[in-house]
């Protein structure tokens, strides 16, 4: 390039200037148009760059120093013309040095760079203080403070390593969402405040333009907004973040605005950058990129090589620095390095690149970058093209002697670099799992399927949506990289676990249920680590409740009581203690349902935590007698709430007995004092029904069943004393002293119930037992096995042939004939039929669990059915072994009971 215009129009400048400063004219005019066109348009500069040739480097904060004096300048239009002036300026005083040989490469780009974050701060400052005075301080919603902006540095301007002619990649966040104090939300605030900052930065003026800017590395690119909050920042890395993203991280570095918004984003994405495990998956994607890259740069070159894109350029030494350091970085700190050259330094000194390859890339990676810079700023243009009909002329820029000198050296290093890519080999973790694998990348998600089909899921797209859930949940992402690791380490266990476990469609929901509808995440993280049981517990728990796991899930108030409560909830000082805590904050009845479901968890998750233990007569009791309590505190409490006067109310059925279960109704027995009585308080029994029944948020109390009451359906709710009385008299039927020998008083009028005791004791033992009431009774157990209608394939564990009726209904003789002051089925078994005890226990620990699975009260089950699958596997058994031992039990109960029934003729 010819100092020709000057000679033309400004001679006498030209004749002005002394012989080195007419040197420096012509050097930088050969080497930069532009730098030539902007001395011309302000000769004074020449004086500026020749000045500055022996003078040190800025560095960072005097450059900021000086551009923050154009925040003086009124107009926009003029703020963006000697915004460029400025840029235009330090850049010819950058490239003169350069030119002399006077700092080295690294220094100059490192300048260049901090020259571009001078015009980013500036032209921030400026833009907040517009759409400030328009909108109003944005403030965060959540915590009342101003929100804050910043500005992300990212490729080689975010390296330090901005080319001569390179567009500036940047990213726009700001701490959070809210409103400015005129109303605005914080989003218009940013996204206006940052478009202005663009249009500041790249808009065309009479001098050009600052920088062009790229937008596209943000999240969701071109498509999304220009500017995001934190929050969102750290949701989409951890659940979309692929691994090009990554490695685009590794050069993320503080541009301008607000720095410790910075460091904030700083904190979330190492841990997503850097991972402690990293497979192959990751070389193999950077390479897979790098050929669409290279294939893409020769498809559009006829008569050069592009020194950034091609075979041994730029890009490849920039890849294998990126590789080494995402395989490594995770557990070596020292990688975190987002120049390339100082991070390629640590690589070899760290022993993970051998010292002659760090060398030939090092080297080979500054002579491309001279060759670049020499390319773009010939014409101003960004361009990575080396035209070999103008290999002479960079030659000689570059101080080769002739075109061969420099074309050996450029062979050289293109062959050396490329071999050292191609035959990068790095050795990697243990093989992650295709769901690792997919987690970690977003990428092989029909490996993903594939793998989850082969292990047994029906709908692989529903398992890895299930796994989706987890590991981008809001949850997961908050977590410290720590724990993240930790869970994604769990990934294989689980896999196994799901591997081994038929019914995994329901233990994989459940677990998602429990870690993240639950809110447990945190508890299961930490107890892989610090509490190995307890994350083996709740996979118990996930494996064999689906009522429980609906509960944590459904009602977070449940989990974060679940985790911080340790006392005991088994009795009725339990009970009220609770109680009185959360009618601090719901209404009575509600306050009952929530006391409801924090009993069914903790009795539930005790009972599942002992099943192991060859102790089941325990394990049973403390079940019914904890939920058995409960349904009594509960009565009492809606007695006294409705303020319940002369009447009582008695149970039948297993609260009766004290043997409630997951799933039990009630079955209740209303008593009024009189006729009087039942005239003034009738409709309390109904609202205690209706309150037991009712719907809510908070879900329902309890099913009633009533059919054991005189008449049954037919029957009326609260009959006096006399009636029932009357009714025992002349009414009842046989069963019926069967159904009543489980009687308990729960809870009413003292006097009301000492006459009421004294009615049923006549009742169920004054007359005795003979052939004809043991006719009847054996007659009604029939009819109950005849309507549960069992097959090859299922039965009923309570109604069926040898179900827990046979026994129910040999511990009620025993009651009656013995005149027994006991109404626990257990307790007549253990004492009086030892025997049939086990049996009993069997059948009963194989109904507590088939109910704990959905929580409803079912006592059929079928042999292809998974909840069959579910229970077989908590005792250690193959379905077909415990199908064996179930009907092996039965027979040997019914043999039993038809013999001892008739003792009871005898």
């Amino acid at each position: 390039m010819s100092i020709a215009k000057f000679e033309l129009l400004k001679k006498d400048f030209l004749n002005s200037l002394s012989p080195d400063k007419l040197n420096l004219l012509k050097d930088l005019s050969d080497y930069s148009k532009c730098i030539s066109d902007f001395i011309f348009r302000h000769t004074d500069q020449l004086d500026y760059i020749y000045n500055e040739l022996e003078k040190d480097l800025y560095g960072r904060e005097r450059l900021i120093k000086e551009a923050l004096n154009l925040l003086n300048i009124h107009s926009d239009n003029q703020f963006i013309t000697e915004l460029t002036i400025f840029k235009l300026k330090h850049f010819s005083r950058i490239v003169a040095k350069d030119i002399y040989k006077k700092e080295e490469f690294e220094k100059l780009t490192e300048e260049y760079s901090y020259l571009a974050d001078a015009t980013v701060e500036v032209a921030y400052r400026r833009a907040y203080k517009k759409w400030e005075k328009i909108y109003g301080e944005p403030k965060e919603k959540l915590t009342g403070k101003v929100a804050a902006g910043t500005v992300i540095a990212l490729g080689k301007y975010g390296g330090l390593d901005l080319n001569y002619h390179s567009d500036i990649d940047i990213m726009y966040i700001y701490s959070d969402d809210g409103r400015t104090e005129k109303g605005h939300t914080n989003r218009e605030f940013f996204t206006n405040l940052f478009q202005t900052l663009t249009s500041y930065l790249s808009k065309r003026n009479l001098e050009g333009i600052t920088w062009i800017v790229d937008l596209d590395l943000r999240p969701e690119g071109k498509k999304g907004f220009i500017a995001y909050p934190l929050p969102f920042i750290e949701h989409y890395y951890w659940s979309f973040g692929r691994t090009w993203e990554r490695h685009m991280l590794i050069k993320a570095r503080y541009g301008g605005g607000d720095e410790d918004l910075f460091k904030n984003f700083q904190e979330i994405i190492t841990p997503f950058v850097y991972r402690k495990h990293t497979g192959t998956e990751v070389f193999e994607e950077i390479g897979e990129l790098k050929r669409l890259i290279e294939i893409d740069a020769e498809k559009k070159i006829k008569n050069g090589f592009d020194v950034k894109r091609g075979k041994g350029g730029i890009r490849e030494v920039e890849f294998t620095t990126q590789i080494l350091q995402l395989l490594y970085g995770g557990r070596d700190k020292d990688l975190r390095e987002n120049k390339t050259l100082k991070a390629l330094q640590k690589i070899v000194e760290k022993g993970y690149l051998d010292r002659k390859k760090g060398k030939i890339l090092k080297e080979g990676y500054i002579f491309l970058r001279k060759i670049e810079n020499v390319i773009q700023i010939e014409n101003c243009v960004q361009t990575h093209i080396l035209k070999f009909d103008e290999v002479e002329k960079i030659a000689k820029k570059l101080g080769f002697k002739d075109k061969r000198e420099f074309l050996d050296k450029l062979n050289f290093y293109r062959d050396n670099i490329n071999e050292i890519f191609n035959n990068l080999l790095p050795e990697t973790d243990v093989k992650l799992s295709p769901i690792q694998r997919y987690i970690l990348t977003k990428h092989y998600e029909e490996e993903a399927k594939d793998y989850l089909k082969r292990i047994g899921f029906k709908s692989p797209y529903w398992a890895l949506n299930i796994f989706k859930d987890v590991f981008f949940s809001k949850q997961y992402v908050e977590l410290s990289s720590k724990y993240k690791e930790i869970l994604f380490e769990f990934l294989p266990v689980l896999e196994e676990e799901l591997k081994k476990f038929e019914d995994r469609e329901d233990f994989l929901l459940n677990v998602s249920k429990i870690l993240i509808d639950g809110g447990l995440l945190i508890l299961f993280a930490y107890s892989l680590e610090q509490n190995k049981k307890l994350a083996d517990f709740i996979l118990k728990v996930a494996k064999l409740s689906d009522y429980i796991s609906s509960l944590l899930a459904k009602d977070k108030e449940i989990a974060d009581w679940f985790l911080n409560f340790n006392e005991s909830l088994t009795e009725k000082v339990d009970f009220e203690r609770e109680f009185i805590k959360l009618r601090e904050k719901y209404n009575c009845i509600d306050s009952l349902k929530k006391l409801k479901k924090y009993t069914e968890v903790f009795s539930t998750v005790n009972y599942l935590s002992e099943i192991e233990k060859s102790n089941p007569k325990k394990n049973l009791k403390n079940l019914n007698s904890s939920l058995s309590n409960l349904a009594d505190f509960i009565l009492e409490k809606l007695y006294q709430y409705y303020e319940g006067k002369e009447f009582c109310i008695y149970a039948l059925g297993k609260l009766g007995s004290r043997e409630m279960n997951i799933g039990s109704d009630l079955d209740l027995i209303f008593v009024m004092k009189d006729e009087k009585s039942k005239s003034r308080f009738y409709d309390i029994p109904l609202k205690i029904i209706k309150s037991l029944t009712s719907y809510s948020k908070e879900g329902i109390l309890y099913q009633i069943d009533l059919r054991l009451r005189p008449f049954g359906k037919k029957g009326e709710l609260a009959p006096s004393l006399s009636f029932y009385k009357n009714y025992f008299e002349k009414e009842a039927k046989s069963w019926e002293r069967l159904a009543w020998s489980k009687s308990r008083f729960i809870t009413g009028d003292k006097s009301t119930k000492d006459e009421m005791d004294r009615v049923i004791k006549e009742f169920v033992f004054e007359k005795p037992i003979n052939t004809d009431f043991i006719e009847d009774i054996l007659d009604m157990r029939l009819k109950l096995e005849g309507l549960t209608r069992e097959s090859s394939n299922e039965i009923d564990i309570k109604l069926g042939k040898g179900g827990l009726t046979d026994l129910e209904f040999l511990a009620q003789l025993k009651i009656i004939k013995d005149r027994l002051n006991e109404t626990n089925i257990l307790n007549v078994i253990d004492k009086y039929f030892s025997d049939l005890l086990k049996d009993y226990l069997f059948l009963r620990e194989i109904e507590a669990r088939l109910r704990i699975i959905k929580g409803i009260g079912i006592s059929k089950i079928s042999l292809n059915s998974p909840y069959f699958y579910r229970i077989a596997h908590s005792f250690n058994k193959s379905e077909r072994e415990l199908w064996k031992d179930i009907l092996n039990t039965k027979n040997r109960i019914r043999d039993k009971f038809l013999r001892r029934i008739k003792d009871f003729c005898r």
